[in-house]
């Protein structure tokens, strides 16, 4: 389940670029002790170290990024970092049935409009966090037409929850 939180733009910008820095600063570390490991260790069985660097440099973001799920995710610098992350994975989860949604939000289905109002939600705070000011004023009306449906049909516009399952119903499934 996912919640959208209230998040200074400036705040969140700045964490996000910090853990960055420090997620690079990992990554160059042990991407060139690994690319020089590689070279050093393996250079006598092939002729071509620029095969063996960008090797040890791919194993060095490998073990960057095992560090990062396993040690860091759960840091309080990470917080901002991973709440975009998860941010952005449960608008590609709508964004992966949007048609469908919008088709039921269109017959007035209470889950659908449910979710596409979470989804604007959404997106506007993430193009608020990232400073995208041209497509908040893309979605603007349509954000604006949603809610007075809400409002007219009764629903609740405050949207600020999601959990993937509720899209489940929407999504195409083959026969195996």
């Amino acid at each position: 389940m996912f919640e959208i939180k209230d998040i200074d733009p400036a705040f969140y910008r700045k964490q996000t670029r910090n853990a960055t820095l420090k997620i690079m600063a990992i990554f160059i570390v042990i991407g060139m002790i690994t690319a020089t490991s590689f070279v050093e260790y393996l250079g006598p069985y092939s002729s071509n170290h620029i095969v063996l660097n960008l090797l040890g440099a791919f194993v060095g973001l490998v073990i960057t990024g095992l560090i990062v799920r396993f040690f860091f995710k759960d840091s309080a610098w990470m917080n901002e970092a991973m709440y975009g992350w998860r941010l952005k994975r449960s608008l590609m989860h709508i964004t992966n049935v949007i048609d469908k949604v919008k088709a039921k939000a269109n017959h007035d289905d209470e889950k659908a409009l449910k979710i596409l109002r979470f989804y604007h939600l959404g997106l506007t705070q993430m193009y608020q966090l990232e400073e995208n000011s041209h497509e908040l004023i893309e979605i603007k009306s349509e954000k604006e037409q949603l809610v007075q449906r809400l409002v007219n049909l009764g629903i609740d516009i405050n949207q600020t929850r999601f959990d993937p399952s509720m899209v489940e119903e929407y999504k195409d499934h083959e026969a195996s």
